[in-house]
């Protein structure tokens, strides 16, 4: 069972139970990243019990009472490591209550501001003014950009138009 299959059950009941999970969600994932908190979950010395106690100690006083309860949760399932595709989940959750649409742009070069905002400016004619977009570089691509909204992807880049031309080649 993959890891957004085991995560998708955990988002889909936080979301239904209440709002305002997103900000706590970030931050624990923040600190999940981190090497010496990594090495804490997939430590064998200790019992998973203890990791998720210590895990939860680490912000006391910073998160929601439920979501350190929603941690003592995962932590007994053994599920810690889950953390990051739940909180994927989540904001698909939200977006999808909220009609917001999350592009990815990536692309073979820096995109200077104003290009982001032109691409932007086209993307919200496709796709609606409710959306917003994360720019990456792939020098890869050789060329172009690449666009993908949820399972459609636009391929603008050098590289897929190689790839179409050798196919219609072969």
């Amino acid at each position: 069972m993959s890891s957004k299959t085991q995560a998708r059950p955990y988002a889909q009941a936080i979301f239904e139970h209440s709002d305002g999970w997103l900000d706590d969600l970030q931050q624990v994932v923040t600190a999940i990243r981190e090497p010496g908190v990594t090495m804490l979950i997939d430590s064998p010395k200790l019992a998973y019990k203890e990791k998720a106690e210590i895990f939860i100690g680490l912000f006391e006083g910073e998160i929601e009472k439920r979501t350190a309860n929603f941690l003592k949760v995962l932590g007994e399932a053994k599920r810690l490591s889950l953390l990051p595709e739940i909180l994927r989940e989540y904001k698909k959750l939200e977006a999808d209550k909220n009609n917001l649409k999350e592009v990815q742009i990536n692309s073979a070069f820096e995109v200077s501001k104003t290009q982001q905002e032109e691409i932007e400016g086209l993307l919200k004619k496709r796709y609606g003014e409710n959306l917003t977009s994360t720019v990456n570089v792939d020098k890869s691509l050789i060329g172009g950009l690449t666009v993908k909204c949820g399972d459609e992807v636009i391929d603008l880049s050098t590289k897929g138009k190689l790839l179409k031309l050798k196919k219609q080649i072969s």
